[in-house]
């Protein structure tokens, strides 16, 4: 009797099979409930860090102003011809960066600023001593040239994940450049400067009189149609925009994540680039430096067929965007900052793209 008490007792102690799996499916419910509340509370933290990034943006874009009583230009850089290159006949005529570059004392990167060879762009993808590098590379892969120093946080979304560095399909030339999140409003276009067939930053609403280039002067880059705050070789003036501060987008993020455009690369043996290598931005090509509203927020490519498609191809080049879920965080003329959502009808977006389109009524 005693050891049938004993075994009862036994048993009373521990689970049944029954209330194991009770249990167990309640820590998985709990687990289920629980989890996306703690990724949506990152995240929110992310797009919080995010905004002030582009807030500081916004900020040094204004000091700028205040120094030198024009906003900066959206990329600075001569070619065959000069494209308006505003010391174009001078000793100064190679002078070459991009937007971020010209904000750098603004966010407390005067010593980076310093280092940058305005006018020798090769010694900028030379191994630098300054960064631990050994003097002579030239496009060393281990972030010691100046076009692939890191920098600080500011550079960067937290929520748009990939490498630190350019990357493509062929391998030789990646980890070259520091990729960087934040980039410079064209208005509708900013890819590519020129083209005799399809639409540019030189003339977004299409190609023709935007073909061929006219010819070198200190100010031919004034007579391109590109209708944002930013564009090639032109400083702007506040008072030209005319469609309001308030309702002008400056800067935006741009993401790297597109698998199929990734993919679509090998499998048509028509590129080997990857999104990851249009960030470089410290660059200075259209691509690396400006973004367009007309194309939709967060624009993917959908299949290679799309891919090969040379205007889709390009659309994908200019799409602001993020990993923020349903939008990407943008910065306006006026200092502001807001997250536009990716269902933003188009005819606004394009509207906030412009400087002085007329159309300050089109997001009331």
């Amino acid at each position: 009797m005693d050891s049938d008490s004993g075994s009862v007792r036994s048993l009373r102690r521990g689970f049944t099979l029954v209330e194991l799996l009770v249990v167990i499916a309640i820590i998985g419910t709990l687990v289920g409930l629980l989890l996306p509340a703690v990724q949506a509370a990152r995240e929110a933290a992310r797009r919080s860090q995010c905004t002030n990034n582009l807030k500081q943006w916004a900020v040094a874009n204004h000091n700028h102003l205040d120094s030198f009583k024009r906003l900066p230009y959206g990329m600075l850089r001569p070619d065959g011809t000069g494209w308006g290159h505003p010391e174009w006949g001078t000793a100064n005529q190679n002078r070459r960066y991009a937007l971020l570059y010209q904000l750098l004392p603004y966010v407390e990167e005067v010593a980076f600023h310093r280092a940058w060879d305005q006018l020798n762009f090769g010694n900028n993808q030379r191994s630098n001593p300054l960064f631990g590098g050994d003097g002579t590379t030239m496009n060393p892969s281990n972030g010691t040239a100046a076009v692939g120093q890191r920098l600080s946080a500011i550079l960067r979304c937290p929520s748009n994940v990939g490498p630190e560095w350019n990357e493509s399909h062929s391998t030789t030339g990646n980890g070259v450049y520091a990729r960087a999140d934040y980039f410079a409003c064209a208005g509708r276009r900013g890819y590519p400067g020129f083209s005799n067939t399809l639409p540019s930053l030189w003339y977004p609403l299409g190609p023709g009189t935007d073909y061929p280039r006219p010819p070198g002067s200190a100010t031919s880059a004034q007579q391109a149609a590109s209708d944002g705050i930013f564009t090639r070789n032109v400083a702007r003036r506040l008072a030209e925009i005319s469609d309001g501060t308030s309702r002008t987008i400056l800067m935006g993020e741009r993401s790297n994540y597109d698998p199929v455009f990734d993919r679509c690369g090998p499998e048509t043996g028509w590129s080997t680039t990857k999104m990851a290598n249009w960030n470089w931005v410290w660059f200075g090509g259209e691509g690396n430096s400006f973004l367009g509203t007309g194309v939709p927020i967060n624009m993917r490519i959908r299949d290679c067929v799309e891919y090969r498609t040379p205007i889709r191809y390009d659309d994908r080049i200019n799409a602001f965007g993020s990993q923020h879920p349903g939008g990407a965080v943008f910065a306006f003329a006026d200092g502001s900052v807001r997250f536009l959502s990716e269902s933003l009808d188009q005819a606004t977006f394009i509207a906030l793209g412009s400087r002085a389109g007329g159309e300050s009524n089109a997001n009331d």
